[in-house]
This record gives C-alpha cells, structure tokens and sequence, in this order.
C-alpha cells in the first residue's frame, strides 16, 4: 500500500512548496489544513495539464480538522485520482470533477466529496468498487490496480465513518466519505 501512497505524499509535498511560495492558493479559502490545501493544489494543476476541470464547490468550509493530515490526504488523493481515471475514458466531452469538503451540521464529521461527469458506477458494482484488487483497468506488468478505493473504504471504517458512491445527476459517479469525530469543535456548519 505505501507504493500506492506514495504518490499522495510526493504531491503534498510539492503543494506545501508551492503554497508556500504562492500564498493562499487560488480558490482556497474554505480550506484550512496546509497538507490539503497543498494537495489540492497540485491535483488541480495535474488535472489542469490532463484537460480536466477540477473545481472545489463553494459549499466548501472545512475549518478545523482534528484527524491527522495523512488521512485526509490519502482519502482526498485517491478520490481524485480515480475520478482523473473515470473522467479521461474515451469520448468523455468537457471532463469535471467537483471537490467539497464541509463539516456536516450538527455533528462533528467532516465530509469528503468528489464528483466526477466520467462513465459513473453501475448499481450493481457500488460495493465492489470498495474491494481490494477490484479495478476496471488491469494493466499486466504494472502496478497493481484495485487498491485505492480500497484503501479510502478501510481509512473510513478505522475512523468509524463511511464511503459509499452514488449516481451523478447527468451521468457519472458521487463518491462521499464521512468520517465523524474528525473536528475539534461542534457547531460549524456549511458557509
């Protein structure tokens, strides 16, 4: 799993560079946590050099993380990463993928969302897509496949939260984890 996540880490760290000598991050204001805001950063260029949108919602307002920066980095990472994947399949016209991160009201749980236009996931996978090994793109000689999603599901669950993935509305997938006791403080709602 550490070669899966060492990508996530290597981002980071060139965001946290590029935060540091940009400033604020275009766009970023709702995002508090340096190591994500540096993340988004450098997802948003990659997505950028790719043709993809890759936009943070404006209901974005993650405030005041209390789990550690490696989890929301490695749950946030590979969300995108596989909405990167689904949005460039063939023939995908004007690929997006939407980023929000917000605290849930009335709870201590922060929210991860990433929505993506790509082909979605048929009903029928919803759950599998969460399975170790489990990928629609085998490449044989190369890395293996499958472990993302995987690995978000098991963060989820170690924080006593959820992943689970959805139907867009218009054609592709809404991939959303929630994981409670991830805030210091109660009582801050989406802005």
């Amino acid at each position: 799993m550490w070669r899966h996540e060492r990508r996530n880490v290597l981002h980071t760290l060139v965001g946290l560079v590029e935060l540091g000598r940009c400033g604020e991050g275009v766009g970023l204001s709702g995002v508090h946590d340096p190591f994500v805001k540096a993340l988004l950063i450098v997802k948003t260029a990659e997505a950028e050099e790719r043709g993809v949108a890759l936009k943070l919602s404006g209901d974005t307002a993650l405030l005041n993380p209390a789990v550690a920066p490696a989890t929301l980095v490695s749950v946030l990472g590979n969300l995108i990463d596989n909405a990167l994947d689904a949005v460039l399949a063939p023939s995908r016209p004007s690929p997006l993928i939407e980023v929000a991160l917000y605290e849930e009201d009335d709870a201590d749980a922060a929210v991860l969302r990433v929505t993506d236009n790509g082909p979605g996931v048929a009903s029928g996978q919803r759950e599998r897509v969460f399975t170790d090994g489990w990928s629609t793109k085998q490449r044989p000689g190369r890395e293996p496949r499958g472990l993302g999603l995987a690995l978000v599901r098991q963060v989820a669950e170690e924080c006593g939260g959820t992943a689970r993935v959805t139907a867009r509305e218009g054609g592709g997938a809404v991939f959303t984890v929630r994981l409670p006791g991830a805030l210091r403080a109660r009582g801050r709602g989406r802005s």
